[in-house]
């Protein structure tokens, strides 16, 4: 049985009057939530035609109506499938045309983009907007809310609930399956690992189309009957402020919103009374010694390094709670979860010597979405092969030295430079297009591209990053490019990024 079809069960027998959600001047109880969540299950199926294992797709910062559609579609067996709000017209067309969506909730402030993409697909999906006034054939999302309520459902365990979209470094975005199954059991290890109550209350700042938000900071404190306090998104000078109105327990950032905090002006924090957060958790980049202990030095909260991946359904490591954290190590294996350092015949390697770091649990991904030759790739005997090059020392900490693909993570949001390069390599001018991350000091990493043009071409550095931002977020187009004659290849005439990472290191690192 599917315990998130059942979320708030726990907060509704313990306490049905007590807050659930805090969303700016708007609290929501338990008893409160669940109406609103069986509502719109009713008006999903009643008012939209959508049956369980039917694919909603939704983009949307963090709303209250995310929240509930998120909670409506896992207690009536709807899959859903959140889009970054930053994607353009094509991103959009392409996750909804592959995860085969049959309607789309979008909030007004992507409205024009989504509408774009909408008259491009060629099934028919049905389209939701909120906060804005609906235009031809768009229905209100308040509108979708029955009067009679949907009453969680036993749905199967191996059913989907989300499809995440990630990718590797070549071709386009893969679909994450994860399971009812996959999200019960992730909650569950991360309620044991961080020891949480319902006394808890987090704070919730990271975006809810990734699965950090979704899992640490929304499902795992709501399942054990915890509070959640919720922001649309980060925003400094709102932080400090909220957890003195809020008093969370325990929050979850990137290393540049912790970049961002310890560069607030001298003594800020000494104005805010900050000391009902236990902990804080750092993942999804790698964080400098000198960060975390600043980070420490300021505040009076615990850092807690971890790592996961989409495909693992968020975390597979974290320093203990209690006990021994190492700064610069992601930990220890999170309970119910098998952690190895292989090399590339799969084999384990002793401690303190590098691999590929695997991993075995339950909490491990269905597979990519229609797609089973990469799944494959990554689902070997059981254990997901994560890309990541690592080691374990003798008290079984493991760390991070590289990435096997080539990964750029700016601000703790994946980018896959394979999807920028054929974006570049629709200029005419361009002969080569590779595209690298390099070091950024408060997003951790930059993009950067490097192109080679056809010779006589005069193509600028603005012509090249204007002409991304035609197709591609904001946030994955290049913030430099420099050109070459000719880009640095291997023996079989392969761009060698290394090559490029060297050239660049070899200069001033971006800032």
């Amino acid at each position: 049985m599917s315990r998130i079809a059942y979320l708030l069960e726990k907060g509704l027998q313990a306490h049905p009057d007590k807050v659930a959600i805090y969303y700016y001047e708007t609290a929501y109880s338990y008893k409160e939530l669940d109406r609103l969540a069986g509502q719109l299950a009713r008006g999903l199926r009643q008012k939209l035609g959508l049956v369980p294992g039917d694919v909603l797709a939704i983009q949307s910062s963090n709303t209250m109506e995310y929240v509930l559609t998120l909670l409506a579609c896992w207690r009536s067996g709807i899959v859903l499938t959140p889009l970054n709000p930053a994607l353009k017209r094509d991103e959009i067309c392409y996750q909804l045309d592959h995860s085969g969506a049959r309607a789309f909730i979008y909030e007004a402030a992507v409205q024009k983009k989504a509408r774009e993409a909408l008259e491009q697909i060629q099934v028919p999906i049905t389209p939701v907007i909120f906060q804005g006034d609906p235009k031809d054939k768009e229905h209100s999302f308040s509108s979708l809310f029955h009067k009679e309520l949907l009453a969680p459902e036993n749905v199967p365990g191996e059913h989907l609930a989300l499809i995440i979209y990630t990718s590797g470094t070549t071709g386009k975005p893969k679909g994450v399956c994860l399971s009812h199954h996959n999200i019960t059991v992730m909650a569950q290890m991360l309620i044991k690992a961080l020891q949480l109550t319902a006394q808890d209350r987090s704070l919730l700042v990271l975006p809810l189309f990734h699965v950090n938000a979704i899992m640490c900071t929304l499902t795992a404190p709501l399942m054990e009957g915890a509070s959640v306090v919720i922001r649309k998104r980060f925003v400094l000078e709102e932080f400090l402020p909220c957890i003195e109105r809020y008093q969370p327990t325990y929050t979850s950032a990137v290393p540049t919103i912790y970049s961002r905090l310890v560069h607030l002006p001298e003594g800020v924090e000494k104005n805010y009374h900050l000391n009902s957060l236990r902990f804080g958790i750092c993942g999804a980049a790698p964080m400098s010694k000198s960060l975390f202990e600043r980070v420490e030095e300021l505040f009076s909260f615990k850092l807690i390094e971890g790592w996961g991946l989409s495909e693992g359904t968020m975390a597979s490591t974290l320093n203990p709670l209690d006990g021994k954290r190492k700064v610069g190590s992601i930990g220890l294996a999170l309970p119910g979860q098998t952690v190895k350092v292989v090399d590339e015949q799969g084999q384990e390697v002793p401690r303190g010597e590098r691999g590929e770091l695997i991993v075995k649990g339950e909490n491990i991904m269905v597979g990519y979405l229609n797609n089973p030759e990469a799944t494959c790739e990554t689902i070997k005997d059981g254990w997901l092969y994560t890309g990541d090059i690592g080691y374990q020392d003798e008290e079984g900490y493991f760390y991070i030295v590289d990435r096997k693909k080539d990964l750029i993570i700016r601000g703790g949001i994946n980018i896959y430079p394979k999807e920028i390069e054929e974006v570049i390599y629709r200029l005419k001018e361009v002969r080569e297009a590779a595209v690298i991350g390099v070091p950024h000091e408060d997003y951790g990493e930059e993009v950067k591209a490097y192109v080679s043009l056809i010779p006589g071409s005069s193509l600028t550095e603005e012509a090249v990053i204007a002409h991304c931002r035609k197709y591609l977020a904001d946030y994955k187009c290049p913030k430099s490019v420099e050109f070459m004659s000719e880009l640095p290849k291997n023996a079989v005439g392969k761009i060698t990024k290394p090559a490029l990472r060297a050239l660049n290191a070899s200069h001033q690192p971006c800032s």
